[in-house]
């Protein structure tokens, strides 16, 4: 049987598929049909939007859907129609699966396709093609594990396997405090029991990956990597965490596939408040095992304390507050990527029960005492509750107040946070490009959440470079190759540099060749711009330029 899997790209609380990462759903399902000796075809909602045909098949399967959408660079989820209007043109019989299906398929998806999974989608395609039923249906945990490993193999057809490509493990599903029915926005304690993978079962699937050529991984599909193989889960709302465990996990993914990067994503500040030493122990472990730029998100979501009991939110401000010291105090050395070894991000979700104005400066008040305390954030998500799993009509609050409190994040938080994190002259490695857009090339390092950094000229894409800072955006970074080819470059990467400008560039460019410090100083009127320009051209006293 001939299976061809599009990949529309998912985003969900615990789960990240857009590019350059590679989610779970298509590896599962391709596992599960090479299971049963099937042949797979994998194709990207960016290729058929380039004009690749898609594969003939017996069976023609779908995964998208964005639970929690964000802002996207190169690749953006599949939409809505057009799932619908590819599947029109499919003869085959056709499965739609991944959030799309599970929590937004409505009468028109539905008509377009012969089977929407609301359940597993790897589940389904077994049953499919062993007996060439639709079953609607969960997988065990010795089934995921099993397929898992398997349908690493499909990585190879992957459009970015030579470049960023970046897999995204499952440790387990569900969440901790599936009990008392988690956040009310979050699809993850649908799930029930949580369910961990034995970590051998993760190590060695991130083994079969380092074989099929995936160079990065992210430890990022589950809601919260401290409570992996937490004692008391079901039992407690803060479970206590094993670091022998995760150590053990950590250290085993090193050594088995040895990731060019690894990152990790989602923490329940809660549980790291609860648990000190064992969390401090477990932040140990990452920055001894991971790369470093990496994150841990934390679900505050709101500040506001009115907010958090309407809908069982995870933490208090002052919890979070000690989770954000704990992790500033182990992670924030800047590693060898140019970025600290581990920080925390934080996520506000507004449109919740509860809310109203006095909300947005509760938030702000939060926001000013970490800031207050010299502490690091390393992002902040700041989005619009979606209905999923129960329904958000909206709030009394204006749309407005929302988009104030975001700009007011951006300008008052976002942006000195990344001068201090990222300074003017930081340089950061191994950052892909991967955008032109007008006179300006965009990339970003591989990772967690990783910084946008936009270079102020036209330059050759998908390669890897080093950059040196210039100046700072509210979430982006302006930057220039490093080092920098000081008689090659364009004005523009010139004038960007600080103390430069449009006149002192002219200068350089008219006096190049630049052939040494000397050159350079007579060229400029200061000889402290002269000394800014050799710093980024990583120009000694007795080196020539570039």
């Amino acid at each position: 049987m001939k299976i061809t899997i599009l990949d529309g790209y998912v985003d969900e609380p615990s789960c990240l598929g857009v590019p350059p990462y590679i989610s779970p759903y298509p590896r599962a399902a391709s596992g599960a049909a090479f299971s049963e000796e099937a042949e797979v075809s994998l194709i990207t909602i960016d290729e058929i939007r380039l004009g690749r045909k898609i594969p003939d098949a017996d069976l023609f399967i779908a995964i998208a859907g964005t639970a929690v959408p964000g802002k996207y660079l190169r690749g953006s989820p599949a939409s809505r129609r057009e799932i619908i209007d590819i599947a029109s043109k499919i003869k085959s019989p056709k499965m739609l699966a991944g959030p799309m299906a599970a929590y937004f398929a409505d009468d028109y998806l539905r008509m377009a396709f012969d089977f929407v999974v609301s359940k597993d989608v790897e589940a389904s395609v077994y049953e499919f093609v062993r007996t060439g039923r639709f079953i609607d249906r969960r997988r065990s945990l010795d089934e995921y594990d099993h397929w898992s490993i398997l349908g690493a193999e499909i990585c190879r057809q992957h459009p970015d396997i030579r470049g960023p490509l970046i897999a995204e493990l499952q440790t387990y599903r569900g969440c901790i405090r599936y009990r008392s029915g988690g956040c009310s926005f979050c699809i993850e304690p649908g799930f029930g029991e949580v369910q961990f993978r034995n970590p051998d079962s993760v190590i060695s699937e991130a083994r079969a990956l380092s074989k099929a050529g995936v160079k990065n991984i992210r430890v990022g599909g589950q809601s919260c990597l401290i409570s992996y193989m937490a004692e008391g889960v079901g039992e407690s709302e803060t479970p206590r965490p094993s670091p022998g465990m995760i150590d053990y996990l950590l250290r085993g993914i090193r050594d088995a596939a040895n990731p060019k990067i690894l990152h990790l994503d989602n923490a329940n500040p809660a549980v790291m408040a609860e648990h000190p030493d064992e969390s401090r122990r477990i932040m140990q472990s990452i920055v001894r095992y991971c790369t470093s730029g990496n994150v841990l998100a934390f679900g505050l979501e709101s500040a506001d304390p009115v907010v958090a009991e309407q809908n069982n939110l995870n933490a208090t401000t002052d919890q979070t507050t000690k989770a954000i010291e704990l992790m500033n105090e182990v992670g924030a050395a800047i590693g060898p990527t140019g970025l600290p070894m581990l920080l925390p991000g934080l996520n506000f979700l507004c449109g919740l029960r509860g809310e109203s104005k006095k909300t947005f400066d509760i938030n702000r008040q939060f926001l000013l005492d970490v800031m207050r305390k010299k502490l690091l954030l390393r992002r902040i998500n700041i989005r619009q509750v979606i209905s999923s799993r129960e329904s958000f009509p909206g709030t009394a609050v204006h749309r407005s107040n929302f988009i104030n409190f975001k700009e007011w994040v951006r300008r008052e938080i976002d942006r000195p946070m990344l001068e201090k994190i990222v300074p003017a002259g930081a340089i950061l490695r191994d950052v892909y490009l991967e955008l032109n857009e007008g006179n300006i090339t965009f990339g970003r390092q591989v990772g967690t959440y990783p910084l946008l950094v936009g270079l102020p000229y036209k330059c050759g894409l998908d390669r890897f470079i080093d950059v040196m800072v210039t100046s700072h955006g509210y979430r982006s970074i302006s930057a220039v190759e490093y080092p920098l080819a000081v008689n090659k470059v364009p004005m523009a990467a010139l004038s960007s540099l600080p103390m430069i400008g449009e006149k002192r560039a002219r200068r350089i460019v008219l006096a190049r060749p630049i052939v040494n410090l000397t050159n350079l100083r007579k060229a400029l009127d200061s000889d402290e711009a002269a000394d800014i320009v050799a710093r980024y051209a990583n120009l000694d006293v007795k080196e020539r330029m570039h």
